[in-house]
């Protein structure tokens, strides 16, 4: 028995004035793959409780990541005890060591802390946010919004953090590189103009995420997320369009949405002259109330438009929460009062010309 003891005690390793014993070494492999099959396991049942709908698959991430974390540093406490190395001197190991600046394994772990942490609050406090938001008790432009400013603001605080726990003064660090700011801002002037601009949108939400905007009289499409530089735009051609914040401040923005949901939009036709005015103005009010699309209140509405040098000029204005997929509901539209004009003998004549032709002596 003192034998076997005696064999497990033998040192076989050493490392900078630490021996390592089999035994020591043995306990350590041990709380190794204990950790590991411990993460393994815990792993497996995050996985088969998303399967099961428990967790959504954001929610099994978020989980996953603290359940490593949590692994993770304990094993290193258990695997560090396993070979009698002094935690504290461990931790305190530097990596890294220069007269202004050191790095140790405390460093990186402190790094790695703050990085999941912010992770798993930031994740917590989006999930406050959809449950406002499904719950209606905050609009969704409003929400998202919101969160992205507390977003970039808790990053700030997190990179601070970090920095200070290396002995870093930021307001030193600011100091010594003002200088090398300002010419580099000078260069990428614009890309600083975006950033800026997107703080001014997050803020001021003349444009939030939801509304339909028309961009320069070219691009029509909706808000689908707002970030500190650019913004993605879907067009209604279903393409995902980055557009620079810089435009939303600068150039001329049409917010379809901005007063509300509901936009009221046209379609014009021509009936031929000797039409029954009255009759054409009935069968456009149908071909509209029939619609699913078209809001009966405020109800639609026909203007006489126009005495035309071949038809009679109407418009059909309407009301509709579909500003997004409009050219969708005008185009049903334009086929039901086809069919009411076939059906009803109301002629749409096409142009028309008189060629008199005169003769010379």
């Amino acid at each position: 028995m003192d034998n076997v003891l005696n064999f497990f005690k033998n040192p076989v390793f050493s490392y900078n004035n630490y021996q390592f014993s089999i035994g020591e070494l043995i306990a350590a492999l041990l709380v190794i793959l204990i950790g590991i099959t411990t993460f393994k396991l815990l792993q497996r049942f995050v996985s088969r409780a998303k399967t099961a709908k428990r967790f959504t698959p954001k929610q099994a991430r978020t989980l996953i990541k603290f359940i490593r974390i949590i692994v993770l540093f304990g094993t290193v406490i258990f695997f560090l005890k396993a070979l009698n190395i002094n935690t504290a001197k461990f931790i305190g190991f530097e990596i890294v060591k220069t007269e202004r600046i050191t790095i140790s394994i405390y460093h990186l772990l402190i790094l790695y802390f703050i990085f999941t942490a912010t992770q798993i609050f930031l994740y917590l406090l989006e999930v406050l946010f959809s449950d406002r938001i499904n719950a209606n008790k905050i609009e969704k432009g409003k929400g998202q919004s919101l969160f992205q400013i507390i977003k970039y603001f808790v990053w700030t605080i997190a990179v601070t953090l970090f920095l200070d726990s290396l002995g870093f003064s930021i307001t030193f660090l600011i100091a010594s590189l003002s200088a090398l700011l300002v010419g580099f801002g000078l260069g990428i002037q614009h890309f600083f103009n975006d950033i800026i601009s997107g703080i001014i949108i997050l803020f001021d939400r003349s444009i939030k995420v939801g509304d339909i905007v028309e961009i320069q009289g070219e691009i029509v499409g909706k808000i689908e997320e707002i970030s500190l530089r650019t913004s993605k735009v879907i067009s209604r051609d279903d393409v995902i369009v980055i557009i620079p914040n810089s435009m939303f401040t600068s150039d001329k923005v049409i917010n379809w949405s901005h007063n509300s949901l509901k936009t009221r939009f046209s379609v014009s036709v021509g009936v031929a002259y000797g039409s029954d005015v009255e009759k054409v103005k009935k069968l456009l009010i149908e071909a509209a109330n029939e619609h699913p699309k078209i809001d009966s209140k405020p109800e639609p509405m026909v203007l006489f438009k126009n005495f035309g040098e071949s038809s009679l000029e109407f418009d059909i204005q309407f009301y509709t929460h579909e500003s997004f997929r409009v050219e969708r509901v005008k185009s049903d539209l334009r086929f039901a009062i086809n069919s009411k004009f076939i059906e009803h003998d109301v002629t749409i004549p096409f142009p028309q010309r008189d060629v008199h032709l005169i003769a010379e002596k």
